[in-house]
Order: C-alpha cells, then sequence, then structure tokens
C-alpha cells in the first residue's frame, strides 16, 4: 500500500497515469449513461404519486445536455380522474437534481405555463414530500376556472414557494410561500364591479390546515388595502374558516365606483379596521 507521499509524487502519477485515465473516462461514461437512461418522468410520477396525483404527457424526448423534455403535460388528480387537470404545461424540462447524487429521489422542473414559467424541485426523503417552486409572469386570465366558481380573477402573478413536507391531505402540508400581483381583477360577486389592483403581495406560512396570513398590502386604481389574519381550511372552500383583519382605504375613484359594494361593511371605509370572520365564502365583518 503506497504511503500518501508516493502517491503525490508526478513519478507515481506517471506510472499509472494510462490506469486513472481509463477510470476517469469510465465514470464519465457511467454518469452519461446513468443521465440518459435514467427515467424522469416515472421519478416524478413516483414523487407525486404519494400526494394523489400523475404526471401525463403527449411526447417525451432527450434535453440537451441532459434531462428529458416533455409535451402538453397535465398534472391529474388520481381520485378524479377523469377531471380537469389540475395545471397544464406547453412544455416541461426535466433533470436529475443533486439529491440523486446521495441516493434521494429528487428532480428538477422548469415548465411553461398560461403565459409565464416555473422552476420546481420535487424530492423524496423517506415518507416526506418536499418542494420548492419559483413562478414567472403566471397569467391568471389562461387558467380555466370550473364553471361552479363564481369568482373571477385577471392578471399576472409571481412568486416563491417551499414546502418541507406536502401530502395527499390539507393535514400533512407544512410551507411558506409569496405571492406578488399585478394589474389583478379580482370579481368578488357577479353584477358587481371587479376591485382592481395595481400591486397585491401576500405572505403566508401554511401549517397542517391552517393557513397564517403573515401580511397583505395592495395598491390600485380603486382602494389601497392592508391585513392580516388566520384561515382555517376545510375540506372544501365552503367549509373553510376565516379570522382576519383589513384595513381599506378607497381612492375617489373607487367610492364612486365600488360605492354599492362599500354600502355592504358595517362602516364606511376609514382608518378604522374591519374585522372579517365565519365561513371564507360568505364571512361577516364587523
Amino acid at each position: 500500500m503506497p504511503e500518501l507521499s508516493e502517491v503525490l509524487t508526478l513519478d507515481y502519477l506517471r506510472e499509472r497515469g494510462m490506469v486513472l485515465s481509463y477510470a476517469i473516462v469510465a465514470l464519465v461514461l457511467f454518469v452519461i449513461f446513468m443521465i440518459g437512461t435514467f427515467p424522469y418522468q416515472e421519478a416524478l410520477t413516483g414523487a407525486l404519486m404519494p400526494l394523489g396525483l400523475e404526471i401525463a404527457a403527449t411526447s417525451e424526448r432527450p434535453a440537451i445536455p441532459l434531462g428529458a423534455v416533455l409535451e402538453n403535460v397535465r398534472l391529474i388528480s388520481l381520485d378524479h380522474p377523469s377531471a380537469p387537470p389540475i395545471v397544464q404545461s406547453e412544455s416541461l424540462k426535466l433533470t436529475p437534481a443533486l439529491g440523486m447524487l446521495i441516493g434521494r429521489p429528487a428532480v428538477n422542473i422548469r415548465a411553461d405555463m398560461y403565459g409565464g414559467r416555473v422552476w420546481a424541485n420535487v424530492s423524496r426523503r423517506g415518507d416526506i414530500t418536499g418542494l420548492t417552486l419559483d413562478l414567472s409572469n403566471i397569467d391568471l386570465s389562461r387558467y380555466p376556472t370550473s364553471p361552479s366558481f363564481a369568482a373571477t380573477i385577471k392578471g399576472i402573478v409571481s412568486g416563491t414557494a417551499s414546502f418541507e413536507n406536502i401530502g395527499p391531505t390539507i393535514y400533512s402540508q407544512n410551507g411558506a410561500f409569496t405571492l406578488e400581483g399585478h394589474d389583478l381583477e379580482y370579481g368578488l360577486i357577479k353584477g358587481f364591479p371587479p376591485l382592481r389592483f395595481s400591486h397585491l403581495k401576500t405572505t403566508c406560512r401554511l401549517d397542517q390546515a391552517t393557513l397564517r396570513v403573515n401580511a397583505l398590502e395592495g395598491t390600485g386604481p380603486d382602494m389601497t388595502v392592508s391585513g392580516s389574519g388566520v384561515i382555517h381550511l376545510g375540506p372544501t372552500l365552503a367549509l373553510s374558516m376565516i379570522e382576519m383583519t383589513m384595513r381599506i382605504m378607497p381612492t375617489v375613484a373607487g367610492r364612486a365606483r365600488l360605492g354599492m359594494l362599500f354600502a355592504f361593511l358595517p362602516h364606511p371605509p376609514d382608518n378604522r379596521p374591519y374585522v372579517f370572520h365565519g365561513p371564507l365564502l360568505m364571512p361577516q365583518a364587523n
């Protein structure tokens, strides 16, 4: 067994240069073969299946220099496979993440969807699935909503999210996210003008079935809003409950445009906060 001082000499390296060269070439070929034959779609499906989700695509092709590209991708609920997909992507690129080097299934994702782009990392560690997201310029008007969903929303949204654990139910979710919207229009009640925001930002923490809205700030041609609170998530939106404090300061144009909507509030909009509580879809205001 040569000592370290012998291994570091030039003579030793020259004598064994051919062996080292073959070893390096073999390692490179092994990595290329592993990356080229890695079952990317199956790995992503395996990470999502415990969450009750599945990836479907019309075609798959190799990506340069590594990875795979899936076309016309749909994220499907295994509980409702015939329902419309949760999200769709025109093109999705998968590459192995660093976690693969230490035996942890992990995939990096870059997806083009709804006029914007999403970067994500999905990883498995034992029974835990981790997820990080980075959204850029997602056009909400291009997302198909259910006809039963009365509210309408338009605008461009970007943001980041990091979930230490995501599971198949709302009671197995832990993480935080920040969303920032521009040129938003939110039609709250059919027949009323939509609420308009030039800029709206929220920072939230999700702890199982409790969504903590740490901050909500918005400005626009109709009003300025700020608030914080908690939403207790139920199995459906109708069974979710809200406890949130909001300050609403309308502009002159907002008072004229949304006067009928403001008339439903318990007092005229001023410096006094409103406390919204009760069912999420039909809260009471004090």
